[in-house]
């Protein structure tokens, strides 16, 4: 019975996997953080557009809009300008951190594969030369028979 493959780098390529899996968790995790703050960057953006496009209402006429209220207004849209602005560029650094989780992802990725890749080789090399040596010992038990078959005179 011919021995099992083994490689001798077997651990390094589990190591490897290990890393990827877990560089690909931190990748998921900053993209989730990134949709977070999209969102809230939308949300903000939502109320702004919401307050600016206030229709005339019973309550609000242009006419009633006294100058306290048009300062608070004035104040809040500055407000939600200064957190937007803010918030852009809270969005601006998660998509940076997500391009370098993913590129990180990547780079890792390629170094398993490289282990993978000297795996299959070392796979494939263990595969033909045990065929070959399966195929000398039937060559060599035909020829036994052969021999065999020839010297009872079964064969002429």
């Amino acid at each position: 019975m011919a021995k099992s493959f083994h490689f001798p780098l077997q651990k390094v390529l589990k190591f490897k996997k290990t890393i990827e899996d877990i560089q690909a968790i931190a990748l998921k995790k900053s993209q989730l953080s990134l949709d977070k703050e999209n969102g809230y960057l939308n949300d903000l953006a939502q109320k702004k557009e919401n307050l600016l496009n206030v229709k005339e209402d019973d309550d609000i006429n242009s006419e009633n809009l006294s100058l306290n209220k048009l300062q608070i207004s004035s104040d809040y849209v500055s407000q939600l300008n200064d957190k937007i602005s803010s918030q852009v560029k809270v969005v601006e650094k998660s998509y940076e951190i997500v391009d370098k989780e993913r590129d990180d992802l990547i780079e890792v990725s390629k170094n398993k594969k490289i282990v993978e890749k000297l795996r299959e080789r070392k796979l494939t090399s263990y595969l033909k030369n045990n065929r070959k040596k399966e195929m000398t010992k039937e060559s060599e038990i035909a020829l036994r028979i052969v021999s065999k078959k020839k010297n009872y005179g079964v064969i002429q």
